[in-house]
Order: C-alpha cells, then structure tokens, then sequence
C-alpha cells in the first residue's frame, strides 16, 4: 500500500499539470473503502502556427525564415492559439450506512490549479509581429477583432461520489491569482495604413486591456461547479446498454475589487514616424511622454469574471468486457475565445486483459484535425491511462501543437 501512495504522490507532483484523459476514460468502478484519483494534461496548440515556430516562442529558441514563413502561408483571415494545464487531485472516503456498513456515498477533499489562455488574431497581426511593417508600406495592417485571454486560479473544494453509478459532484472555492484580457478593434476597427515611403503612419486605434493589480497572491475570490454524470443508452444494433458521461468542469467565477482597464478609443495622424520607433517606444511613445498618456483612459473596479468553464460528454470504455473492439467517440467546448468545439471518433482495442490502446480522429479545440492515442492499463484497484490528443505533435516539427495526459484512479 505504501508503493501505491508513493506512485500517485510522484505523478501528482511531477507531472502536475493534469486533467481527464479526453481522448477517453474507462468503467474501472471498484470504489472501495478509500479512492483516490489524480488527473493531468498539458495541452499546447494552433491553428496554423507549426510546432517550429510554437516551441522557439514558448520555450526559447531560434525561429529561422522557413519556418516563419510557412507558418505564414497557411494563415487564414482569424487563426487561434491557446494551451491549458490543470491539475487535480481527489480523495474520498466511504460514509457508512444505518448497520454501520460502507454506504454507496463517498465524500473527500478535492484540490486543482488551472493555467489557461489563447489568443484569437488576424494574419497582418502574425506579419506585423514577425517581419514588422514592411510587408505594409502602402497598405493597411487590420487588427480589429483579435483578443487574447489568460487565466490561473486554484480550485480546493468537496466532492460527493456515487459508487453506484460512478457519478459526482463537487463545490469549490476559487482564488484567481491571475487575469488578463486584451481586444483590438471590434464596432469601431483597429487598422493602421503605412505610406509606401514608410515616413508616415495613420490610424484608428480601438481596443482596451484588463489585468487584476491587487498585490494579494489571491486577487479575487470565488465559488465554482465540478461534476460527472453517468448514464446509460440503449444500443439498437448489439441490443445491449452503453454507459456515457456528462463532465462539467470549472462552472463558476470570481470577484476581484481591483480589476484595472485600461482602454484606447482615437484617431491619429503621424508623419516621419516608422513602426520601429514606435516598438522602442521612441517620440509619442517615450517614457513620461503626457501625450501618451492622455490617449488612454484607466478605470480601476470590482469586476465579476467568469471562469472558462469547460463541458465534455463521451462514451466510457468497459474495461470487463469481453468485445475486442469498441467505439470512441465525444464532443468538448471551453468557453474561452478562439476555442472550436471539438469531436473526436475512434477505436479502443484489447491488446491483453487490462491492457487496452485507443486511436482516435479529432478535429477542433485551437487547432484542426489531429490524431489521438490512449494506452490503458487496469489491474484490479489501480488504473493507468496515458494519452495525447496530438499525437504526430509529439514527434514532429511540423505539427500544430503538442498534448499529454495521465489519469490515475487507486480503490484502497
């Protein structure tokens, strides 16, 4: 039993980033006297940005012309860009009925910490960003309709679990530790127009950023919903049920009293002025420049911010049955900008008893279509699920993102 704790203790704090497989979970319900279950994934993807410029912009690194231009050439008029890494962890205990027995009821603790952010753009903001304002000299640069969100917040609750029908629910407390959300344009565009000179630089500037500026590690507090729901329907073609689940994560939102906007609403006119000068923060843009200042209006308040609450159903894997074969297949939305619903469909094979792999086709999230694979492995009161919902990601330069997941359930 020690083994066992030191198993889960390890992958909680080293793969820590966690959340459910979503390429597919499992009917692994034995429910004991004690359970304890451990989640993660890591998740990092685009739409049309390769994993040869990603990785360089996340982890550091050199981004040579081919690599940026490719990237480039499969822009479209809006491309996403977004990543997640939360993890969970989750201990319940039996409640005992009237003859002092183990009851169906379980209740414990549950604790999470959620990072999360994407970013919604036009292609000239991906040109602008990588080859400046040449590509522009006598043309429009539009930016209007891009935003960007970025979440973190920490989640310590209690969960009741039904052994039964392996369903549960949890109510949590939130602190947000961190939050950021910036837009360009909207009604009123966000465009810039370059003279083919490159002397001259005329605009209509729209947009607004938020960000919390409270010093405490917890700069709003909050209350979310977490919940698993298991049902069965009827399979006409075996004449047999199928359990399915209904996952509901992060429902929620916090109250933060110091929540600062800062927003920009102008025309201007500029001559003798390159984008350069503008980055290094040259002329209008110089530090202690009033001018500046005065095109912005700040606004500091208690905002209500709600959390990027995310809602998954899919068909659960029968680890006792005897069937070779069987169906994969589920749906997912965050509701966080950029993200595309995504659907996956697939095959879960039994290569031994226990032991199953999955294979799925999946297309949404940040990025377009990807392949999927989940390995499995149930042993009377544990069970091991590791998978990727980008599986070409984890090996090739020339994919759209990479994604791992671990899932961790121990009846004791």
């Amino acid at each position: 039993m020690k083994k066992l704790h030191v198993i889960w203790y390890v992958l909680f704090v080293y793969v820590g980033f966690a959340q459910p497989l979503r390429s597919y979970d499992v009917d692994s319900s034995y429910a004991e006297k004690q359970l304890i279950l451990v989640n993660g994934t890591v998740d990092y993807s685009a739409s049309t940005m390769r994993n040869e410029v990603l990785n360089p912009l996340i982890f550091g690194g050199y981004i040579d012309s081919t690599a940026k231009s490719r990237s480039m050439d499969a822009d479209k008029p809006f491309n996403t860009v977004g990543f997640e890494a939360t993890a969970s962890y989750t201990h319940y205990v039996s409640l005992k009925n009237k003859e002092g027995f183990p009851s169906r009821w379980m209740i414990g603790p549950t604790l999470g910490t959620t990072f999360m952010g994407s970013l919604k753009y036009t292609s000239d903001l991906y040109t602008l960003a990588f080859y400046g304002n040449e590509p522009f000299l006598g043309k429009y640069a539009d930016f209007s309709f891009s935003e960007a969100s970025y979440y973190q917040f920490q989640t310590l609750g209690v969960s009741l679990f039904d052994r039964l029908s392996q369903s549960s629910a949890s109510l949590n407390l939130v602190g947000l530790n961190s939050y950021y959300k910036g837009t360009l344009g909207g009604l009123d565009p966000m465009k810039f127009y370059y003279s083919s000179e490159g002397d001259s630089i005329y605009g209509i500037c729209n947009g607004s950023f938020s960000q919390l500026t409270s010093p405490s590690y917890f700069k709003g507090l909050g209350l979310a919903l977490s919940g698993d729901y298991r049902f069965k329907i009827a399979n006409e073609e075996t004449g047999k049920s199928m359990s399915m689940q209904l996952s509901i994560s992060n429902l929620g939102f916090a109250v933060s009293n110091q929540v600062q906007t800062q927003t920009l609403d102008t025309s201007f006119a500029y001559g003798g002025y390159t984008l350069s000068q503008l980055i290094n923060r040259e002329g209008l843009l110089a530090p202690g420049f009033s001018y500046a200042d005065s095109l912005l209006q700040t606004e500091t308040r208690s905002k209500v911010i709600f959390l990027p609450a995310s809602i998954q159903i899919f068909n659960v894997i029968n680890t006792q049955s005897t069937a070779r074969i069987q169906p994969s297949y589920g749906f997912r939305m965050i509701l966080i900008p950029g993200y595309i619903p995504y659907v996956y469909a697939g095959l879960v094979t039994k290569i031994i008893p226990g032991l199953h792999l999955g294979l799925c086709a999946s297309y949404g999230g940040f990025s377009g279509f990807k392949l999927n694979s989940a390995i499995h492995y149930n042993h009377k009161r544990l069970s091991l699920g590791i998978g990727s919902d980008n599986v070409i990601g984890l090996m090739s330069k020339r994919a759209f993102g990479k994604s791992l997941s671990i899932r961790l359930r121990c009846d004791i």
